[in-house]
């Protein structure tokens, strides 16, 4: 077998390649001395001078090339099989390397869904906490100022905007069946309630 440092496919193809060659060219020759063998046959039989020697010469040279042929064959397959257990040892190292960049990217996955869990957590709490202090306000407002801080404590302002933060993207909900642009960020939302107040810097919270 040719020896070799790199038990990789790629120079087991090579090697494969050119014992394809070699084999190929010592049947090209064996079948040329054997078509030169043919031609002096009826002369070595017939004793013509030297005709003999040339035939001895050349049934020893087509053995050698057939020899050669041979040998360049088996150690074709052999290298086959050597490019088979190549391949397969190359197809383990990748899917290790494909099994173990899949691990890093799950590990990316579980993180950002704790940071998704811990900013819901962080939603819940500063929604309740907003609520509090609504009800805080309308402990001190007076008749007509309570339907609009009322509106602040039903679902909708807040599911507006759930879904202009996108959230409608990962939770399922029904979105907002009135115009587009009422849509809004609940800071943008809440501030049209309560503009009476945060045009009046002494009432301010």
């Amino acid at each position: 077998m040719i020896a070799t440092t790199q038990d990789t496919a790629a120079r087991w193809e090579s090697v494969i390649a050119d014992l394809t060659v070699k084999a190929n060219n010592y049947d090209n020759q064996a079948s040329e001395l054997s078509q030169q063998r043919d031609a002096l046959t009826l002369d070595a039989e017939l004793g013509q001078d030297g005709a003999a020697r040339q035939l001895t010469k050349l049934l020893n040279d087509i053995a050698v090339k057939q020899s050669a042929a041979s040998n360049a064959r088996t150690a074709l397959r052999q290298a086959q099989h050597r490019l088979e257990e190549a391949r397969k040892a190359e197809a383990e190292i990748a899917d290790r390397q494909r099994q173990a960049e899949l691990s890093r990217l799950a590990t990316v996955v579980i993180q950002h869904a704790a940071e998704f869990t811990d900013a819901l957590r962080q939603a819940v709490k500063a929604g309740a906490a907003l609520k509090l202090v609504i009800q805080n306000m309308l402990n001190r407002a007076g008749d007509g100022e309570r339907p609009n801080l009322d509106r602040i404590l039903q679902r909708g302002p807040f599911q507006r905007c759930a879904e202009f933060a996108g959230l409608n993207t990962f939770v399922e909900f029904q979105k907002y069946p009135g115009p587009r642009d009422q849509v809004v960020a609940l800071e943008d939302e809440l501030s049209v309630y309560l503009g009476k107040w945060l045009d009046n810097a002494n009432g301010k919270e």
